[in-house]
């Protein structure tokens, strides 16, 4: 039996598979699959989300827009068509929000917070607005990309670091020399024999406050010297200090006459005891101010200036004691 040529080349034609679609409605069928991924993906945002705080007047305003004559599929398809575009997925949002919800124009919350009674009666669409609102404060549709590619935060924008103020140390207070009593030497750094009670060691006083007690300049020191008066070489007890006749001599700190006199050699003298067992001694006075036992403060005038006594002109003779040991001034006065 002869066969035709036009049925030869429909036998060698392999049939094409029945099963297989049209390129268009494999991309409709991806592009719905999707669409009901973002779909189901928002809904389940907004019913967590919203639900939580939705009263039961709201939750029927939800069950009213769900069961009306709406096109969800086409809103959807829109909103992802807008995404695709390269729209920004905030002003998508709002667009599929108007068309779901009933087209009405979405305003904003009003400033102040709505209490609970005031939820109850805030229209469906304002609602959502004020979760897109949230989701835009907090970052998550102007925030960092997804896997399926967005904006990257602005670094501009973000929040500047709150610097670390470390607090500066606190200086150590520096300990106050002890008080301790004092020792008499028996030689110098010379080598030389001293009185008895006398010591060129440094000691701390304790004493809250101290004065110069008398303007002037020193005229003769603690230690060895050749006497003014003999020319003999001796060993002087005090600091003396030039000053005008009559000048004032105050009390070298807080304390209380010990003693007043008068003698051949020191001519017009006196003594205070002061705290920490520390005297203070005066002489050469043209005048005396205070009596034995009186109470003085420190810088307390207590007698003038003079030359009475075995002296060559008028100066304060200062000798400073500590547990009566004899110190040297020099280190407790400043001239």
């Amino acid at each position: 039996m002869a066969v035709s040529h036009d049925q030869n080349r429909g036998r060698g034609r392999r049939p094409a598979p029945r099963n297989r679609r049209p390129p268009e409605r494999e991309d409709r069928g991806r592009e719905g699959s999707r669409l009901l991924r973002l779909a189901v993906s928002l809904g389940l945002f907004l019913l967590v989300y919203f639900g939580r705080g939705i009263l039961p007047g709201q939750v029927e305003a939800w069950r009213n827009a769900l069961t009306s004559d709406v096109d969800f599929q086409g809103a959807f398809r829109q909103f992802g068509q807008s995404v695709s575009a390269g729209e920004p997925v905030r002003d998508a949002l709002q667009q599929l929000c108007a068309a779901v919800f009933g087209g009405e124009e979405i305003e904003p919350p009003a400033p102040e917070e709505p209490g609970a009674a005031d939820m109850a009666i805030v229209p469906l669409s304002e609602t959502a607005h004020m979760g897109l609102d949230w989701l835009n404060e907090h970052g998550a549709l102007a925030g960092r990309s997804n896997d399926d590619g967005g904006e990257e935060p602005d670094p501009a924008q973000a929040p500047e670091p709150t610097p670390t103020v470390t607090p500066e140390p606190t200086p150590e207070p520096t300990p106050s020399p002890a008080v301790v009593t004092a020792v008499a030497q028996t030689t110098d750094d010379q080598g030389r024999r001293l009185p008895s009670n006398v010591s060129f060691e440094h000691y701390e006083l304790g004493l809250e406050e101290t004065v110069n007690p008398v303007e002037g300049s020193i005229t003769s020191y603690f230690g060895y010297r050749d006497s003014p008066v003999n020319g003999v070489n001796e060993f002087h007890l005090a600091l003396d200090i030039g000053a005008k006749e009559g000048s004032p001599i105050g009390a070298y700190a807080d304390g209380t006459v010990r003693y007043i006199g008068e003698s051949d050699e020191f001519g017009k003298y006196l003594c205070i005891d002061h705290a920490n067992n520390v005297a203070t001694f005066y002489a050469h006075c043209s005048k005396l101010l205070v009596s034995k036992g009186q109470k003085v403060s420190c810088g307390e005038t207590v007698a003038l200036v003079g030359h009475t006594g075995n002296a060559t002109g008028p100066h304060l003779h200062l000798t400073i004691l500590k547990d009566d040991i004899r110190l040297d001034p020099i280190y407790y006065v400043d001239y």
